[in-house]
């Protein structure tokens, strides 16, 4: 599976077709231009059983707003480990990055943003240490070589594997709810069930057993 990135370089042209609600911001500086590392979200994919997660093809991006003047901050903390945006404000050339720790405000005549990787396909919206580091590089071509690694290709087959396992816990879920529905229309009688809420019971056991302990334990 593979997302066709459509371009390295985004630019505020684009900025009507972006979204930038749950970015996560991990490195900020000012050098005359406001450059931030990023993980962009550049789609959310439904998920195939209702009230399961989204998964994301999220890459890592460094995102320049071009000489930036009249900068402001009205910021709670920040964490270490990042933060993420809400939403992005325009107005001319007026900015306001309203993220979930305050906003950042400034005047700028526009931005790009350089693509330094492939998107990969995540089950959170941030893509966390596999990312390969923080960098305010402006490149599209950054290298990653863990992701070439054995360990990091096990654990994609083991990630994607215990999905399928969650995936298959919510569905049993809604059959449970479902099933609860038929006995109080009376659809179904005691004995039969007894036997399927039984059944279900065991598989929901069975996949927590699986994902006790994993990203997807309270999936």
């Amino acid at each position: 599976m593979e997302y066709i990135l459509e371009k390295p370089i985004w630019t505020e042209a684009d900025f009507d077709n972006m979204n930038w609600h749950d970015v996560t911001i991990y490195e900020m500086a000012m050098t005359g231009d406001l450059e931030l590392d990023i993980d962009y979200i550049f789609k959310s994919n439904e998920p195939a059983v209702k009230g399961f997660w989204f998964t994301f093809w999220i890459a890592p991006c460094t995102f320049v707003f071009k000489q930036i003047r009249e900068l402001r901050f009205d910021m709670d903390v920040v964490r270490s480990d990042g933060f993420q945006i809400d939403y992005i404000e325009r107005s001319g050339h007026n900015w306001t990055i309203v993220t979930r720790n305050g906003d950042i405000s400034f005047i700028s005549d526009g931005f790009e943003m350089f693509v330094r990787q492939q998107p990969t396909l995540q089950y959170r919206t941030f893509i966390g240490i596999e990312r390969g580091g923080y960098t305010l590089e402006r490149v599209t071509d950054q290298p990653n070589h863990y992701l070439q690694t054995e360990r990091y290709i096990e654990k994609r087959k083991k990630d994607a594997e215990l999905f399928g396992y969650a995936q298959k816990r919510k569905q049993k879920k809604l059959d449970m709810e479902a099933l609860e529905e038929r006995r109080l229309n009376g659809e179904i009688d005691t004995t039969e069930f007894l036997r399927l809420k039984k059944e279900l019971w065991m598989a929901i056991d069975g996949y927590g057993y699986w994902l006790k302990g994993t990203m997807f334990e309270d999936a």
